[in-house]
């Protein structure tokens, strides 16, 4: 059996998946941010049994993690030294490096090579040696990035070499990563990866004690951003092929679980909805590279539209209404846990009065923090939440307070509970988990709230039915966008779109134009929240929405059922005419016969690719190798070779 976990915004999920019995246990925890490994083991927990121990049963484990996207958006992770080879002293203003190296340290080498791979200058060595030993100690890794390395790895392998022989710290190179040239976005790609070891390496090595300890010693694989897997090991070191993991994970469950053509996949979980349009059955890849917050990676993931919108998100107590983009723990599950909440949400709904009247603020961890990383206000706010939650409307008259916890909400120390659509669902009777009474106090809060702004519904049912209505307002216009998106045809006349688009969604028609949407084929949804929305959303797009079982824990599918992948690239120019250049992993070589060019690239290519294959417990492989001559017509009608495009990929389920 397969064991796979999501960790996603809001909960974490595992599944125990079988390849002829399909789906045999499922389990879900919270997600807990301040510590990713508490929620696992207690997911992990509940999914263990003494009638199906994982320890008997686990042949591969694997894991699904919105980790690196996370700590990319939010600036964290581990302190990096980059080693910038040949480059101009401009470079860090180019691709958006200055904001990836932050204020990490820099050094300037002399080095390089050519675009045709041939030395552009002697790499200063001694230079080299001082500055990697003088920065060890004050870094967890190092990143590598030298002018031409794609057409030319040798002083990128020098300078990792000597990295390797005077320190214990990893090292990561441009050419490892990616054969595309644009060098600052390289080494833009190499500094995130080399910054993401360290958390990486964390998450995975608690995982991991955690399963020893269920007696699970079966490997353990990460899904990547572009869904496929590698091993744990492989993760460790190149730790930035798992961004948008998560998505990535969801739209493999949910093509699986639809058992049918997928034209669009939607995962709505409580914090974001993640949406892909799929070609051929299969997820589209962003092959210009993934968007992850500001940067621009070289990293090849599924292209996913998402948007800051699920069943947690912040309703908003201004007109109009809307959901998002900012998660809120729901009132109904505050007051679930803290039942002393419900008298003072009846004292706020009796003397109303300003706009944080519903919202409490709460820890998201129990543990303590060191007194220095925080300032002398945002250590009194919290030790204000020592004993449990505190009403926003009396904490935030102190305006410095406020700003304290947008400082500790940045840290992921602090949260916000407040009025969001569980708890709409809540006071309509179309879900049941929490407490009914405090979801219906926080509607009335919310619902007098809005009044002032000459709002009216006659009762707090109909108010909930609008915010409902809002969702999947906001659903539509998000499967829409990322189809328009995908299609590039994100008109320039927005206003005109804007109105085109909320006509046909709108339950009432103009009398004037009326406008229907269809699209054709299949959306699959996955996600907690999708089946109180997505009905609705159908309706008004036209479209068959599948919500096959299970379709609350898809992305845990998803991190299961993957297969390994691995693809390296290579080069062919020509230095000069009759002249054939292989830029391969190990150099440049010569060829007079274009065709033996290619045949010594696809080689080694395969030879790197299969050992990447067996790093990645691969078992049975199959290889495929592309590519792409770029031949242009010269004077005369003579054809001139520009270059040929070179890729070995590796696929193949995990050894078990």
């Amino acid at each position: 059996m397969r064991l796979g976990i999501d960790t996603g915004g809001t909960f974490t999920d595992a599944v125990l998946y079988d390849s002829n019995q399909g789906i045999v246990k499922t389990a879900k925890a919270l997600t807990t941010h301040y510590d990713l490994s508490v929620g696992i083991l207690e997911v992990i927990e509940k999914i263990d049994s003494v009638e199906l121990p994982l320890s008997e049963n686990v042949q591969v484990s694997s894991i699904s993690t919105t980790l690196a996207t996370n700590a990319i958006v939010e600036g964290r992770g581990g302190s990096v030294c980059l080693i910038l080879i040949g480059h101009r002293s401009d470079a860090l203003e180019r691709g958006g490096l200055r904001g990836a190296i932050r204020d990490d340290p820099v050094v300037f080498l002399q080095g390089g090579h050519t675009a045709w791979g041939e030395i552009n200058h002697p790499l200063d060595i001694d230079a080299a040696q001082t500055a990697i030993i003088d920065h060890a100690s004050s870094v967890s890794a190092f990143a590598v990035a030298s002018i031409f390395s794609v057409r030319n790895t040798e002083h990128e392998v020098a300078i990792r070499d000597l990295i390797l022989q005077h320190t214990d710290r990893p090292a990561t190179c441009t050419f490892e990563l990616t054969a595309s040239l644009d060098a600052p976005r390289r080494a833009t790609t190499a500094v995130l990866n080399a910054r993401l070891i360290a958390p990486i390496s964390k998450l995975i090595e608690t995982v991991r004690t955690v399963l020893i300890n269920k007696g699970v010693t079966a490997p353990l694989m990460v899904v990547k951003g572009d869904g496929s897997m590698m091993s744990a090991e492989v993760a460790m070191i190149r730790p930035v092929e798992t961004i948008l993991s998560g998505p990535a994970a969801s739209i493999v469950g949910a093509v699986h679980l639809a058992q049918s053509p997928v034209t669009v996949v939607a995962d709505i979980g409580g914090t974001t909805t993640d949406v892909a349009v799929l070609h051929r059955g299969k997820p589209r890849i962003a092959h210009q590279g993934a968007l992850v917050g500001n940067f621009r990676t070289f990293v090849e993931a599924v292209d996913v539209y998402t948007v800051g919108l699920g069943g947690d998100s912040h309703i908003s107590m201004n007109l109009p209404l809307t959901a998002g983009p900012n998660r809120a723990m729901p009132i109904s599950s505050l007051g679930q846990q803290h039942p002393q909440i419900q008298q003072i949400l009846k004292d706020q709904r009796a003397d109303p009065g300003n706009d944080y009247q519903g919202c409490f603020l709460l820890r998201r961890s129990k543990n303590e923090y060191p007194e220095d990383t925080l300032g002398r206000t945002d250590r009194k706010l919290w030790e204000l939440l020592e004993l449990g939650p505190v009403r926003c409307d009396e904490l935030f008259q102190e305006p410095h307070m406020l700003r304290a916890y947008n400082r500790l909400r940045i840290l992921d120390l602090v949260h916000m509970a407040a009025f969001t659509p569980t708890d709409a669902l809540h006071v309509l009777g179309k879900l049941t988990k929490w407490s009914i009474d405090c979801a219906r106090l926080g509607a009335e809060i919310w619902m007098n709230s809005l009044s002032k702004q000459r709002a009216h519904w006659d009762t707090v049912e109909a108010f909930c039915d609008d915010v409902i209505e809002t969702v999947v307002m906001q659903s539509c216009i998000s499967v829409v966008s990322a189809i328009a998106e995908a299609e590039n045809q994100c008109a320039s006349k927005q206003s005109v779109n804007d109105y085109l688009l909320n006509r046909a969604l709108d339950k009432q028609q103009s009398r004037y134009l009326n406008v229907q949407l269809q699209i054709p084929g299949i959306v699959s949804v996955v996600g907690a929240p999708a089946s109180s929305f997505y009905p609705q959303v159908a309706e008004r797009l036209g479209t068959q929405v599948v919500m096959a079982n299970h379709f609350e824990i898809g992305n845990a599918i998803g991190a299961a059922i993957g297969t390994m992948r691995q693809k390296v690239s290579s080069l062919i120019t020509s230095p000069a005419e009759g002249i054939y250049r292989a830029h391969t992993p190990s150099g440049i070589e010569d060829f007079k016969d274009l065709e033996d060019a290619v045949a010594k690239a696809n080689q080694e290519l395969e030879e790197v690719a299969r050992q990447r294959a067996v790093q990645c417990n691969t078992a049975d492989s199959d290889i495929s190798l592309e590519r792409n001559d770029i031949i242009v017509n010269g004077a005369g009608g003579r054809k001139i070779f520009i270059e040929s495009r070179l890729s070995v990929i590796v696929q193949g389920d995990v050894d078990l």
